[in-house]
């Protein structure tokens, strides 16, 4: 790739074994504002292009010692970085057609004949050098849309990185915003029993859902047919959201979340538990196919157990409200499954 600026003088390359032509030559086209460099034969030229590529013509004698021109400018253009070079050949003798062909072939664009008209000369360079300065401009513009490409892909990347660092803080304040609704609905605030009413619990969690908007689009969420229960929406409404919402925060990388929410009926909320025989339970089943969490969780849960800054402890009291409790079963790496228990009847 050329580097040479337009705002530079163009290089010309003069190769020429006799040195009065090679000054013949500088002084022809010196006052068009040319920089020369001058080799003397064509093994001369070829280790100056090794070191600088960047010419904007060669003018070259054909008949010279060794490697004539036609032999220069073959193994000139078999380098990549060079092909981009016009080569004017010089010479005193018309060759016929043949030899003529046989320049062209070598990478020679166009020929001046001696003795050298500098009008001809100077036009014939001019024009070459134009093209080259023109060539040269849409270079440079290909560098600079490069670059500016190149930029660009950088800051595409880093809005990204940024959208992405976004929508993890969004979705960590949804859930500190749903942790603080639940946890002043279970603090000190007054729970009238008027608030408890029967209400159908796949509207609530349907409505939830429906809220959470984006959010919960980010995961598979079924729920199967639930039961009309005696609750406080108020109460059991940020309650799912927790449960819902720990899904969506602990998920598996490059796994898609899967929430299946379910009721079945239970003669007792559980075997361990000192509820009174023979009264029914609806347990609610909430399952997840999230990281789950490294401690054994099973029965009923009394302590603190923090799976956000809310904590069990906090659903546990939720439950006291509707006289039951919440039970945990967790496989790491492979889900955890809520199980509600709430009794079908309220006194």
């Amino acid at each position: 790739m050329m580097n040479v600026s337009v705002s530079k003088k163009p290089k010309l390359l003069v190769v020429d074994d006799r040195e009065d032509n090679l000054l013949s030559i500088e002084a022809i086209l010196k006052k068009d504002n040319y920089e020369f460099t001058m080799a003397f034969s064509g093994s001369e030229a070829l280790k100056i292009l090794n070191k600088d590529p960047d010419f904007a013509m060669i003018l070259m004698d054909v008949k010279m010692p060794v490697l004539s021109g036609f032999e220069t400018a073959t193994l000139i253009y078999e380098r990549e970085k060079l092909k981009h070079i016009p080569i004017i050949f010089i010479t005193a003798n018309y060759y016929g057609e043949e030899n003529l062909f046989k320049g062209y072939q070598s990478g020679g664009i166009d020929y001046i004949f001696k003795p050298i008209n500098p009008e001809v000369l100077r036009a014939k360079v001019s024009i070459f050098i134009d093209l080259y300065r023109k060539n040269r401009l849409l270079v440079e513009q290909d560098e600079k849309l490069l670059e500016i490409n190149k930029n660009l892909a950088f800051e595409i990347k880093n809005l990204r990185t940024a959208e992405e660092c976004l929508t993890q803080i969004n979705c960590n304040l949804r859930k500190k915003i749903a942790d603080l609704e639940a946890i002043m609905a279970v603090s000190d605030i007054p729970i009238e029993r008027s608030e408890f009413v029967t209400s159908d619990l796949n509207a609530l969690v349907e409505g939830l859902i429906n809220d959470m908007g984006d959010e919960a689009k980010t995961a598979t969420i079924s729920v199967e047919k639930l039961p009309s229960l005696c609750i406080s929406p108020r109460l059991m409404r940020p309650l799912f959201k927790n449960l819902i919402s720990n899904a969506l925060l602990y998920r598996r990388k490059n796994i898609k979340p899967t929430i299946t929410i379910r009721s079945e009926m239970a003669q007792s909320a559980n075997g361990e538990s000192a509820h009174e025989q023979g009264e029914k339970y609806w347990q609610i089943f909430v399952e997840d196919n999230c990281n789950g969490f490294y401690q054994n969780l099973s029965g009923e849960i009394n302590g603190e157990f923090c799976d956000t800054e809310l904590g069990l402890a906090f659903y546990q009291k939720i439950m006291d409200h509707h006289k039951g409790f919440i039970s945990a079963k967790n496989k790491v790496n492979e889900g955890l499954t809520y199980i509600l228990s709430l009794p079908v009847n309220i006194s």
